[in-house]
């Protein structure tokens, strides 16, 4: 609202999120089993789609160099 740019934190929320995403598909699927790749479950398209999220935002290692960027930046040696 101040007119702030927000690039660490957008990128720190970015790279939990898309890595959890993933995290979290995979771990559905162990829980379906053989069920998991059935169209008729949820899982299958959310496991399918999860990996999509690491480069829609922006790939996950172009997430880190924004952290490292902005950690640097608000903290000189």
């Amino acid at each position: 609202d101040r007119g702030l740019r927000c690039d660490l934190e957008a990128g720190m929320a970015k790279l939990f999120a898309s890595e959890a995403a993933v995290d979290v598909a995979l771990e559905a699927m162990r829980i379906h089993g053989a069920y998991g790749y059935s169209k008729e479950f949820i899982v299958e398209r959310l496991y399918r789609d999860a990996p999509l999220l690491v480069i829609g935002e922006g790939t996950n290692e172009l997430q880190r160099i924004i952290i490292a960027r902005q950690l640097i930046e608000r903290n000189p040696a």
